[in-house]
């Protein structure tokens, strides 16, 4: 009986890992598609969106610029 505990708890915490992982990886989009627009700051943009911070949207910046 445990074990099926043991088991159903690894299930949610991975699936809990993948949606954050997905969540994430929307954001990192998203904020890539305001950086082409040029109009907000790596500050605003992180404002926007909890799952990114100021140094996340600074580091897609930088791979935006490497590519141009």
């Amino acid at each position: 009986m445990m074990a099926l505990f043991d088991e159903e708890k690894i299930m949610r915490t991975h699936i809990a890992s993948e949606k954050k992982a997905a969540s994430k990886e929307t954001a990192r989009k998203a904020a890539e598609r305001m950086l082409r627009l040029g109009k907000l700051s790596a500050e605003e943009i992180a404002g926007c969106f909890t799952e990114l911070s100021v140094e996340d949207i600074q580091e897609i910046e930088k791979g935006l610029l490497q590519t141009v």
